[in-house]
């Protein structure tokens, strides 16, 4: 791994030790997409195994949640179900850059899980090798019902040739946070359409007050690419069609790179990664800023005030509305015996229901979020002393779910080779070039062309 993301990874637990670490797992994109080749995220992951392929008594389950405090709640879960389902369930941790090396050794000594949680890269990769069960993930989400799921969490999960690789469990999302008392004054819209977002950073504009117009990613990161990724689809923009050749030059994302050129003039001075964001929003030196949902401990951190004074736009719309977000799986391996299929689903299900499905959310509040929208809507998931504070706001975050996507999927078509094209930051250095002034077309062009080669077209 490159660039800042692994000290991010390292800094970040500290920036959001109010959410419980945070998951940086989920919260910072591209380092897992850049060892498997995959895509838009990362995850975390360690060894485990399937040991004696016969019969359901006894399951593995590998997690990426490595935090002491994530795990005596996992423990938990685990003892509940194993006395009312009796089946034995042997949880393994796994850190996020150890997945790869851990599943090509589980698969060599024929000892991979049952069921694992982990994010869209290794499911993906995972997939389109055969490797997980579509008839499990489909038992799942059908008896959990299909219709309580968020429809782009879902899309996320979906299989190239029909059905889905894998249970959307958890997720978070991005979007724009912004002091509403601010924009009240200044008599500006929600920040949520092209127009509206560049004439609020036009009018809090004021370096000369040290006060910026908006925070996006400007630096050449993962943090850049995501942030940009909601611009370009609510453009119609993509990275691929649907036929897998490279379009980053359309008309399209011109158009959305050349807005984002427009915007970044109202950014602090330098490259802007998500420090910058989380720094001068909590100290009030930029009031709209593009940031996670993770967010939300740091601010409850700061006090009542600056919560309730705190509003999020979930979605950038111009052609249509688009949102950024990571969504982790529960992924059921299909090399496990049938017996052991029938138990994983079974497990699933119960992580999944009631009181079991709230206590895993509530391990990070913020950080992870129901894709089920019952559980969005219900008082026991609200029943967080950080999500308390945030009220209405939830919805808005959840909701989120309905309109996320990433450059890696094409009308149920994922491409992996997406991470090429991200593990050289190809991306990222478009959105960083016409951030410092550079032509959008030329970027577009010159991009294109990059690509093409990563990718061998």
């Amino acid at each position: 791994m490159t660039d800042d993301i692994d000290a991010a990874s390292k800094s970040r637990r500290n920036v959001l030790k109010a959410v419980g670490g945070a998951s940086v797992a989920t919260s910072l994109a591209g380092c897992l997409g850049s060892l498997y080749g995959g895509g838009d995220d990362g995850t975390q992951g360690k060894k485990g195994g399937n040991k004696g392929g016969n019969g359901g008594s006894s399951i593995t389950f590998w997690t990426t949640q490595v935090e002491n405090d994530r795990q005596q709640v996992i423990k938990e879960l685990i003892k509940g179900y194993e006395s009312s389902h009796g089946t034995n369930v042997q949880m393994r941790t796994v850190k996020e850059d150890e997945l790869p090396t851990r599943i090509s050794s589980a698969r060599a000594s024929n000892t991979l899980p049952t069921v694992a949680e982990f994010g869209l890269s290794p499911m993906q990769k995972l997939g389109s090798g055969g490797l997980l069960s579509k008839s499990a993930a489909k038992d799942v989400i059908d008896s959990i019902g299909r219709e309580k799921f968020y429809d782009g969490a879902l899309e996320l999960t979906r299989a190239p040739g029909g059905g889905h690789y894998a249970v959307p469990m958890h997720g978070w999302v991005q979007g724009f946070w912004y002091r509403k008392s601010v924009l009240e004054e200044n008599g500006l819209k929600r920040p949520t359409t092209w127009d509206a977002l560049l004439n609020a950073a036009k009018t809090l504009h004021k370096p000369n007050e040290n006060q910026f117009g908006v925070v996006v990613g400007t630096k050449k990161t993962s943090f850049a690419r995501q942030c940009f990724t909601p611009f370009a689809r609510s453009n119609g923009a993509r990275v691929f069609d649907k036929q897998g050749k490279i379009v980053f030059d359309s008309k399209e994302m011109i158009e959305a790179l050349e807005f984002y050129g427009k915007l970044a003039q109202y950014t602090p001075p330098g490259k802007d990664t998500w420090k910058t964001a989380n720094h001068t929003y909590l100290n009030e030196q930029c009031h709209l800023v593009e940031y996670s949902s993770y967010l939300m401990g740091d601010a409850a951190k700061a006090g009542s005030k600056m919560v309730k004074d705190t509003g999020f736009a979930p979605h950038v719309e111009k052609k249509r509305k688009s949102s950024f977000g990571q969504v982790v799986t529960l992924s059921h391996f299909s090399s496990a015996s049938k017996q052991k299929l029938e138990a994983g689903k079974k497990y699933a299900e119960y992580l999944m229901t009631g009181d079991h499905y709230v206590k895993w959310l509530h391990m990070a509040p913020g950080g992870m979020n129901p894709v089920l929208k019952p559980t969005a809507q219900s008082e026991r998931f609200k029943n967080d002393e950080t999500l308390k504070a945030w009220g209405s706001t939830l919805k808005d975050i959840s909701g989120a779910f309905e309109n996320i996507e990433r450059f890696g999927y094409v009308e149920g078509k994922s491409f992996p080779k997406l991470g090429q094209i991200t593990n050289k930051y190809l991306i990222a250095e478009a959105v960083s070039r016409v951030a410092s002034g550079d032509d959008a077309a030329t970027v577009a062009k010159e991009q294109a062309k990059k690509m093409r080669e990563a990718v061998g077209q």
